[in-house]
């Protein structure tokens, strides 16, 4: 299937004011990744069970707001990216967070593979813990970077539509490939064996998790995020993809975990080392300005991370 096909097939999944997808459009044996707790989940009755249904039970009512939409192949196979917000009141429990019937965002980053006319595979996080801390539930201690992440690219449309000029593609592909290459450069040196102001622009935005929020400028970007993940796993390295692809300017990556290393070095996010190794499962999205990557989303899946260090942070959650 072409990629301007998938595109198509995805775009067109989405309909009315639901958090339910059209479930024809899935593979009956299709496999979903998606975030702590929800986990791995096969077959499209399950699917719908499982993911779709609770969702929508949540936010019966929601707007969904995608600010990048790209497509692309990789290692011959090919993917749909889309990050954005479902915006909405919550109106029943989800994943253990209690309803409060407040109007909140839910951040998403999705990765659709799409084979023989339907969606094969979806991997996918929720910022779970921003849901919970717009309802006043604070399961991480406070951060460093700002709480607020815009709706949308600053400075270029992220909704790819249209099929997109390869060359521009190809560049902005080169670009984040040898950023990830300069990130598995680590080593003793901290962060200047990285490279990094080679690949950013001085303005540059990034826009993590809630727990770790954004950062308005390379420094802030050193300071906040990059700097204190490499404190605290000094070997990490980038890769192990399981789909990273580039349409226009804009591009994204995602693994199951994309980011591995051992807990070795200094506290996270208030978590004492554990001295084992970890993985992170991680989507990257991407904007490049020029011959420089100007804007990055990044959704972790932090619960499952937690997990992995032996806490379970949603067993914080008030119980009715």
């Amino acid at each position: 299937m072409s990629v301007e096909a998938a595109k198509a097939l995805v775009h067109g999944v989405w309909q009315g004011r639901e958090p339910s997808p059209r479930a024809a459009t899935f593979a009956p044996d299709v496999v979903f990744h998606g975030p702590a707790p929800i986990g791995d989940v096969t077959g499209r009755d399950a699917l719908f069970e499982t993911v779709f249904g609770p969702l929508a039970r949540a936010f019966p009512v929601v707007q969904r707001r995608p600010y990048l939409f790209l497509g692309g192949t990789f290692q011959s196979e090919t993917w749909v990216a889309t990050t954005g917000d479902f915006v909405g009141v919550m109106a029943a429990d989800w994943l253990g967070i209690p309803a409060a019937r407040h109007t909140v965002r839910l951040r998403f980053g999705e990765f659709y593979r799409v084979a023989d006319g339907r969606i094969a595979e979806v991997r996918c996080l929720y910022d779970v813990l921003g849901v919970a801390a717009q309802l006043g539930h604070h399961l991480l201690p406070p951060f460093g970077g700002r709480p607020d992440v815009p709706p949308g690219p600053a400075n270029a449309n992220g909704i790819c539509l249209e099929a997109q000029d390869p060359e521009v593609t190809q560049a902005t592909l080169d670009l984040v490939e040898a950023m990830i290459g300069g990130c598995n450069r680590l080593d003793d040196r901290g962060l200047v064996s990285m490279g990094m102001d080679a690949f950013w622009h001085d303005d540059m935005l990034w826009h993590g998790p809630w727990g770790i929020g954004s950062c308005h400028g390379f420094l802030e970007f050193q300071d906040h995020a990059q700097g204190p993940s490499v404190a605290s796993f000094p070997d990490r390295r980038g890769g192990h993809h399981r789909a990273r692809i580039a349409e226009g300017v804009t591009a994204a990556f995602t693994g199951w975990p994309s980011l591995r290393g051992t807990f070795s070095g200094t506290p996270f996010r208030g978590l004492e080392p554990t001295g084992r190794p970890i993985g992170m499962n991680l989507m990257d999205f991407y904007v490049r300005r020029g011959d420089k990557l100007a804007e990055n989303w990044v959704l972790i899946d932090l619960v499952d991370f937690w997990a992995q260090c032996g806490v379970d942070l949603l067993a914080e959650l008030p119980r009715a």
